[in-house]
């Protein structure tokens, strides 16, 4: 595996585990379609959550959270729709959250932006 991939997969698991601790049940993780892929899939209370997770371990190409463009965006409102359809739990909301995680000398930053649509 790359060190690319690897440095991805460490930061999902650090994200599903910083949501879990904050409460977060999580229903899915790296859920694929024709469309594209959703990282995490999370109930919060009766909210449904659709997480994109962005991992850096440099600034080269700006910050991790500036990495998830506004078309990204629309893509996961997209996702979220194609996921629901399948499932038979209904949900009061939909959310979209980003955690932004950038690795510097070894140790991880985490931001996470609830409701970034």
């Amino acid at each position: 595996m790359a060190a690319k991939d690897r440095l991805g997969k460490q930061g999902e698991q650090l994200a599903v585990t910083f949501l879990t601790a904050k409460g977060m049940h999580i229903l899915d993780r790296n859920w694929r379609c024709a469309e594209g892929e959703i990282d995490i899939v999370a109930r919060d209370g009766n909210t449904l959550v659709i997480v994109e997770v962005k991992t850096r371990s440099g600034r080269s190409h700006g910050t991790a959270f500036e990495a998830v463009t506004g078309e990204k965006l629309l893509r996961l409102r997209t996702l979220a729709v194609r996921w629901l359809a399948l499932q038979a739990q209904r949900f009061d909301t939909i959310r979209i959250d980003v955690i932004a995680l950038e690795r510097f000398a070894g140790d991880f930053s985490l931001r996470h932006e609830r409701g970034v649509v």
